[in-house]
């Protein structure tokens, strides 16, 4: 269906096309009258060569180096006989036909011979016919035709056959191809053909073609019409071909990649545009394979570029998305993320400068003038910039965060007061997606100077939390239940096992507050808190079976009165006391070298009553 609005629109486009053409065409080109009371001094033309004046030196040598050229194949040098400067768009395959006409009037026709024809002219004759009055070569009823093949005079002093004569050869030629074949077929038989040149193959098409379809029907010839269908057709052939012939490759060569989804996608979205620009270059080139009239083929080919043009765009820019897929699909395999990053950008700029190329081209083939059009982008491209500031800012700050890679698609990042995960990253601005869901936009020129956490690079996840226990908890009881902890984190598959705390850390005002301090070894947020909820579930399992209580805050108010009691070491002072007390807890004095070092991390304890469960699972 896309495919199919797709033509739709480039045969509206074409239709535009030709309707500008023929505008365009249809309008003369007006004259330069210069100012009264002005005029200016005319300019020297510069020299001519000396070979081309050996050979364009006079009229009799113009004719013989035409003949000769045309019979040698050097067409070149005969086209440079010919003024075709009042059909100056006139393309040179236009030009070898209206040459070889012209060869056919004359030689064949006509029988020209350039003895006859006068080698010296007086200084101030600029036109000399090629027959003269009264010519027996030229029947009677012809002569007033064969009046208009004359020799013009260019300002370098070279001769060629005039402006005139070459608007007159198409006519001529048309008017008289019964007599030109009819001649052509009686030298055959007699054996007096003297050599020809070889015609093109358009006019070699024509002159296979019966007399009745060369007659003009709604503008052109029937078998013009026939042509113009057989190349549309043929051009649609060449579509279907080239898709057939894409799905062939890709279900051969490309068997094991096409399991892909979007790989199967991309390769499928390329046949389309392929087809089209296989289907531009056949009729583009299809339309020199037969006569046309220059004003049609002008606009036939103006169209088809227009065609080609964009359909080679569109064919770039599925190649460029077909590589970028393959090579995402490569830095998957090798685990570089940052490549989803930088890839669509670059396939952004390599879109971008598909499409200048193809401004460019289209301009080139529509004469459009380039030199003053990049001349007005660049004054106007000051103002431009100023304007855009900001835009400027924010595809600078892509740039930089593509250098310095703070963060990947996929990350869970912070900036900005902005939480979330970073989904895709264009020219002007990220995409977060925060964890309510919703969409950031954050522009890029902030990221230049913003702080970035990025939580998706941590090594291990952080867990840190207090246990508050009540204070009625023997130390006996904090000892086992600490030591309980360290064991459920050595035993835990995603705890970092080289590095973890879990110590009575402070009294609070209600509980003995018990910290616990670990790693967890994953790099994704769902598993991190199934682990934290493991272990927890587990603490609490250990506090049960230890008789451990959980505090939580409370006031204990006493209504009683309470008998004082004696100090049981009233003999002592309060501070001898107290440091005797802290002396047996402690212990005797450490020597220096008994002091303990850093903290070890041992592994789990082996209990074979406990660990042989899972042996027997």
């Amino acid at each position: 269906m896309a495919s199919n609005l797709f033509r739709f629109a480039l045969c509206g486009i074409l239709l535009c096309q030709l309707a500008l053409t023929v505008s365009v065409h249809a309008q003369a080109i007006p004259g330069i009258i210069p100012e009264a009371g002005k005029s200016e001094k005319p300019v020297d033309p510069p020299a001519a060569d000396p070979k081309l004046l050996v050979k364009q030196g006079n009229p009799r040598a113009a004719v013989t180096t035409f003949l000769e050229s045309m019979q040698n194949g050097d067409y070149d040098t005969a086209l440079a006989c010919m003024d075709f400067s009042e059909r100056s768009g006139t393309p040179k395959q236009s030009k070898l036909d209206l040459a070889y006409e012209l060869y056919q009037l004359l030689s064949t026709l006509w029988g020209v011979d350039p003895s006859l024809i006068p080698e010296q002219t007086e200084a101030e004759q600029f036109e000399v016919p090629i027959f003269g009055e009264g010519d027996g070569r030229v029947p009677v009823d012809q002569e007033e035709d064969a009046a208009d093949m004359t020799l013009t005079k260019g300002p370098q002093g070279l001769w060629s056959f005039s402006a005139k004569a070459v608007a007159a050869i198409g006519g001529l030629a048309k008017k008289y191809a019964p007599d030109i074949e009819a001649v052509e077929k009686r030298e055959a038989v007699d054996g007096s053909s003297a050599p020809k040149p070889k015609p093109t193959f358009a006019l070699w098409l024509e002159s296979k073609v019966p007399p009745f379809y060369r007659q003009e029907h709604f503008v052109l010839p029937t078998y013009q019409w026939i042509c113009l269908l057989a190349l549309v057709i043929a051009g649609y052939f060449v579509d279907v071909i080239v898709q057939w012939l894409l799905q062939f490759i890709r279900r051969v060569r490309f068997a094991r990649t096409a399991k892909d989804e979007d790989l199967r996608e991309v390769f499928e979205n390329a046949w389309t545009p392929i087809g089209l620009t296989a289907m531009a270059l056949t009729w583009y080139f299809g339309l020199w394979l037969f006569r046309l009239p220059d004003l049609f083929r002008a606009i036939l080919i103006y169209g088809v570029q227009l065609f080609g043009i964009v359909a080679g765009t569109w064919f770039i820019f599925r190649i460029i998305d077909l590589v970028i897929v393959l090579l995402i699909h490569s830095a998957s395999k090798r685990g570089r993320k940052y490549d989803d990053l930088l890839l669509p950008a670059v396939s952004k700029t390599l879109k971008t400068f598909t499409v200048c190329i193809g401004i460019l081209i289209f301009a080139e083939s529509f004469s459009l003038p380039i030199v003053g059009l990049l001349g007005s982008l660049g004054i106007g491209g000051i103002a431009i910039a100023l304007a855009a500031k900001e835009t400027l800012s924010n595809v600078f700050g892509s740039l930089t965060v593509m250098v310095d890679r703070p963060f990947e698609i996929g990350d869970w990042i912070i900036t900005e007061g902005v939480e979330g995960t970073v989904e895709t990253m264009g020219m002007r601005s990220t995409k977060i997606r925060t964890f309510d869901n919703s969409l950031v936009t954050l522009p890029n020129s902030l990221l230049i100077t913003a702080k970035v956490d990025n939580m998706g690079r941590r090594t291990f996840r952080r867990v840190k939390t207090m246990i508050a226990v009540q204070y009625d908890t023997t130390p006996e009881q904090i000892d086992a239940f600490c030591e309980g902890i360290r064991e459920l984190i050595r035993r835990q598959p995603y705890t970092r096992k080289d590095y973890y705390q879990v110590y009575l850390n402070q009294f609070a005002a209600s509980s003995l507050d018990i910290l616990v301090n670990l790693y967890l070894d994953c790099n994704d947020w769902s598993v991190e808190l199934r682990e934290r909820h493991r272990l927890f579930v587990d603490i609490v399992r250990l506090a049960k079976q230890l008789g451990v209580q959980f505090a939580f805050p409370t006031q204990t108010i006493h209504l009683y009165q309470e008998e004082p009691q004696a100090f049981a070491e009233a003999n002592e002072l309060p501070e001898e006391a107290g440091r005797r007390a802290a002396a047996e807890i402690a212990g005797p004095l450490p020597m220096p070298n008994e002091r303990r070092g850093l903290v070890d991390f041992p592994g789990p304890h082996q209990y074979e009553d406990i660990d042989s469960r899972r042996r027997k699972k």
